[in-house]
């Protein structure tokens, strides 16, 4: 092996050398990677730097909590902060139903969620009416080369020179889809119904945060009610207590009746306990659905003595028949199933010719500059020639226009298996269509009978309420004036609770069966949800 065929064979080796090592070094930054990820399954996560770019405690992945567990606890973020809803809120004012729905639908995320996807869909119609329209473009290109060199003929004659170009080329194109056999009328009316129905869902939206609003603010109104039925209840029991131990002071009455007198307060005691507890949570839930801040301590307006006086009621065939055509998530189904109607077309369309026509304009200007100073190695022929210099200049333009049809042929069944996906959508839509048709019903049915049962019940709990009343003083007096004994008067004393807990939920219930038989119909606003529905 001569010198040469040595050296390139040792040069062919650094080559393979290198290219493993470049090779092991980009494997080992890929796998350099799982240091990103938690070291062990039971080790927290702990990020090399903190949020505010100082570096972390290695070692904190290590640390355990004061009982021997391991920390998992993240460190907080400061650039997430939490949106406490409006700073307006007033503490003193009282606030009713109609200005709580106001402020839930200014402030309850769900209303801006709703009206950005409908701005969504609202410009994806633009987009698809861009589509008729032709489409331009502009394109731009430049450059310079340098070239340099010499050539040798027999050691005799040498030719050194240099060779530099430069040039640009700009353009305009133009491509327009004349005929596509319906598709982008079928694209654009999915756009429209899709739209349509998300204008539909904005609606919707607002009418379930009535609803949610109406009904928390009517559970409230009624776990404020028996706070109230708790306290009168412990009134009611303090006073027998001390009507007992007044007896057994004065030598009349017994320890006996005394400790069942005491056990009846300790009992309403921790009833009124509950009833408040139940009450701040339901105010939490109020809170919530109006969407403010959960620490927002607001005055609630108290309709618990708002009198029932059942209106002449709607048959209910009557009702299904107006909320199927109104309500918002029927409609809002209406569209989408006639938007995948429009992609059935839209499929089809892919299996016929388009018709297009295409233009173009371009210019193209440059320079070449070529040096060359040809030698003789003879010197007995004397002195070499002068340098060889030539430039040149060009510019063109070229237009064309251009017309033609593509015709699909083959595509490996991609067109048939998209169509069969579009009638398979247009099938579940319409079979979503028809299930909440039947849910609308099954809804306005049970609210209706909900409605109805309530309010019977609460003529039925006013009677109950008053015959128990005269039953718990009549047991009472005869008990402190020693014709009765006080087993009766505990016993009406219960019984006028269960009386009073029963005319509650029946008073609260039919306020929320009557909002909620407006939201099944469709047709719940702010004023439908104050009036309580059929209820004036």
């Amino acid at each position: 092996m001569n010198e040469h065929d040595r050296g390139c064979a040792i040069w062919r080796s650094i080559r393979v050398l290198a290219l493993l090592m470049l090779a092991g070094a980009l494997a080992g930054c890929a796998a350099s990677s799982l240091s990103l990820a938690p070291e062990a399954p039971d080790v927290p996560y702990k990020p090399e730097t903190s949020v505010s770019g100082a570096e972390a405690d290695p070692s904190a992945a290590s640390k355990l909590t004061a009982t021997g567990a391991r920390d998992f606890g993240l460190a907080p973020l400061p650039d997430l902060q939490f949106d406490t809803g409006p700073g307006d809120l007033e503490s003193s004012h009282v606030y009713s139903l109609a200005e709580l729905i106001d402020l839930a639908q200014t402030s309850n995320p769900e209303t801006r969620v709703a009206w950005e996807r409908a701005r969504q869909a609202a410009l994806a119609v633009g987009v698809v009416k861009a589509f008729y329209l032709p489409m331009l473009s502009a394109t731009a290109i430049g450059g310079y080369q340098h070239t340099s060199g010499s050539n040798e003929a027999a050691g005799v004659l040498s030719n050194p020179g240099s060779l530099n170009s430069n040039g640009t080329v700009t353009g305009v194109g133009l491509q327009w889809l004349l005929f596509d056999f319906g598709q982008r009328d079928a694209f654009k009316e999915a756009a429209v119904n899709l739209s349509w129905a998300s204008n539909i869902g904005f609606n919707g939206a607002h009418q379930k945060i009535i609803f949610d609003v109406s009904r928390s603010f009517y559970d409230y109104t009624s776990a404020r009610q028996r706070v109230a039925i708790a306290e009168k209840t412990r009134d009611a029991s303090a006073r027998l207590l001390d009507a007992a131990s007044e007896k057994f002071k004065n030598g009349v009455g017994t320890a006996v009746e005394t400790a069942q007198a005491r056990q009846l307060l300790a009992q309403a005691n921790f009833n009124l306990v509950q009833s408040r507890g139940a009450e701040r949570d339901i105010y939490h839930g109020l809170i919530a659905s109006v969407g403010i801040s959960p620490a927002a301590n607001i005055r609630v307006a108290d309709v618990s003595g708002r009198p029932l006086s059942p209106a002449a009621m709607v048959p209910v065939d009557r009702l299904i028949a107006a909320a199927i055509a109104r309500r918002a998530d029927i409609q809002a189904s209406y569209a989408a199933a006639k938007a995948a109607h429009a992609g059935i077309a839209a499929a089809e369309a892919e299996f016929m010719p388009k018709v297009f026509l295409s233009a173009s304009g371009t210019y193209v200007t440059g320079g070449l500059n070529v040096t060359s100073m040809p030698t003789l190695n003879l010197g007995a022929l004397g002195s070499p020639s002068l340098p060889v210099a030539t430039s040149s200049s060009l510019s063109a333009t070229n237009g064309t226009v251009l017309g033609g049809v593509t015709v699909p042929i083959f595509d490996g069944g991609i067109r048939d298996a998209r169509l069969r996906e579009a009638q398979s959508r247009t099938d579940a839509a319409e079979a979503t269509l028809q299930r909440l048709q039947q849910n609308a019903a099954s809804e306005i049915v049970t609210a209706d009978d909900a409605l109805r049962s309530s309010l019977a019940a609460y003529q039925a709990a006013i009677s109950l309420v008053s015959a128990s009343r005269t039953t718990e003083d009549a047991a009472f007096a005869a008990y402190k004036s020693g014709a009765g004994a006080i087993t009766t008067a505990i016993e009406a004393e219960k019984a006028l609770l269960a009386a009073r807990l029963a005319q509650e939920p029946a008073h609260g219930s039919a306020l929320i069966a009557a909002a909620a038989l407006a939201f099944a119909t469709g047709k719940l606003s702010s004023s439908d949800a104050v009036d309580a529905g059929p209820l004036r």
